[in-house]
């Protein structure tokens, strides 16, 4: 019960982000309570930093101090010992769903209390009535928001790497192909260009299928030798994974959950405006094929996109001797931009360059082809002096839960 009602890291770090920047009191005032806390002191102390706002006196570390009693002073230091973050959005919705869960807890106990002590059936119907009005009220949520057309700012879809790849910004896009053609040199070069053009602070690619070293060889050959960087503050703003993946959408007992990862994993990513995950279905986690629980995926980092300001790009796997998107029509029905990656053949099949790939633009529904004035078009992305293709190999690898993936090496 204790790991399924409450974290206390992340309330010590809410509470030190609070502390360290005041001003995100006012922006979360709304979304986060007192019960949001599990610990008594971390209620005890937030209660503090909202009366000091009340009275419109500093929220700082010596007056929280004065109002909790310098007993607790030792606590208090322990907390500000954790790293503040800024965007506090995620760790405020897993502190949110363990409160509602401790709730409902109570709420199954009272009723249990009643029936030990002999209550009739209409008195516990009436008690279960009660209870869960009261719930309802006390934990009611926005299920969607609801703003007035005159209040929205008129926007033009804003893209990113415009002339070479246009991405939009604040949305999710899928770059599918087979295996073998070269899906990360694409993805690794598309991220060098967008911190080098400053349309984006900084960057991650959780590139699931490939050891960080061999990325590493890829990365400097496509920064040396395809674009002739020499700014070194390009390479401080790229961070990458080879970590096992996480699947963020799981069966537990035939239904379909959402993994408490998938909310550590946007706060870990904060900082980031351009994410870029490889492959999308090692995070999956269900029915490749269920349109519904694809649906319900994908509207997890559609949401955040959009919230948060993220560029978000998943790589696909295509199907069989094809460069379509594989599973369900959901995983392109809910994304604004999707690429097809392919090698540049003749009409006999044999491969004619290998050096560049050809890029047809499939989906478009924000007008990215209007840069491009083509739908498809071809890229360099392997260095010219090493034209070798690698045979393509399957590895075996494990998710973070033990379920065996099968994925594959691109070029």
């Amino acid at each position: 019960m204790q790991d399924q009602t409450y974290n206390i890291n992340i309330e010590m770090s809410v509470l030190s982000s609070l502390i360290f920047e005041p001003t995100l009191l006012q922006k979360y005032n709304n979304k986060i309570s007192f019960d949001s806390f599990y610990l008594p002191l971390n209620q005890k102390i937030f209660k503090a930093m909202l009366d000091l706002h009340k009275e419109q006196r500093p929220i700082d570390e010596m007056l929280i101090r004065e109002k909790i009693g310098l007993e607790n002073e030792e606590a208090l230091l322990h907390i500000l010992t954790y790293n503040p973050i800024v965007n506090l959005d995620s760790y405020i919705e897993i502190l949110n769903d363990y409160s509602i869960k401790r709730a409902v807890n109570n709420l199954i106990l009272n009723v249990g209390k009643d029936i030990n002590n002999n209550k009739s059936g209409t008195e516990l119907q009436a008690r279960i009535g009660h209870l869960s009005e009261e719930f309802a009220n006390k934990y009611k949520t926005e299920i969607f928001e609801i703003d007035n057309i005159t209040n929205i700012q008129d926007k033009e879809t804003e893209f990113i790497c415009s002339s070479w790849l246009p991405i939009p910004k604040r949305t999710v896009s899928i770059i599918t192909a087979p295996g073998g053609t070269g899906k990360s040199w694409l993805v690794l070069q598309f991220a060098m260009r967008v911190i080098k053009n400053k349309e984006a602070s900084k960057a991650f690619l959780w590139l699931s299928e490939d050891p960080k070293e061999i990325t590493k060889n890829r990365f400097n050959k496509i920064y040396k030798e395809i674009l002739s960087y020499n700014d070194d503050w390009i390479k401080e703003r790229i961070d990458i994974s080879d970590s096992p993946t996480i699947q963020f959408l799981y069966e537990d007992q035939r239904k379909v959950e959402v993994s408490q990862h998938f909310y550590t994993f946007k706060a870990m990513l904060d900082k980031y405006d351009l994410i870029i995950l490889d492959p999308l279905i090692a995070f999956y986690g269900t029915d490749e094929n269920n349109n519904s629980q694809a649906r319900r995926f994908m509207q997890l980092f559609t949401h955040w996109a959009n919230k948060e300001n993220k560029t978000l790009i998943f790589i696909h796997h295509s199907t069989k001797n094809t460069t379509q998107s594989r599973g369900a029509s959901a995983f392109v029905d809910a994304v604004r931009i999707v690429y097809e990656l392919d090698k540049i053949k003749n009409k006999n099949g044999d491969v004619i360059d290998t050096n560049k790939r050809e890029i047809k633009l499939t989906k478009d529904n924000y007008g990215a082809g209007r840069l491009l004035d083509e739908l498809s078009f071809q890229r360099v992305l392997f260095p010219r002096k090493d034209p070798k293709i690698v045979v393509e190999t399957t590895l075996y690898k494990e998710t973070i839960f033990g379920d065996a993936n099968y994925v594959h090496n691109d070029f």
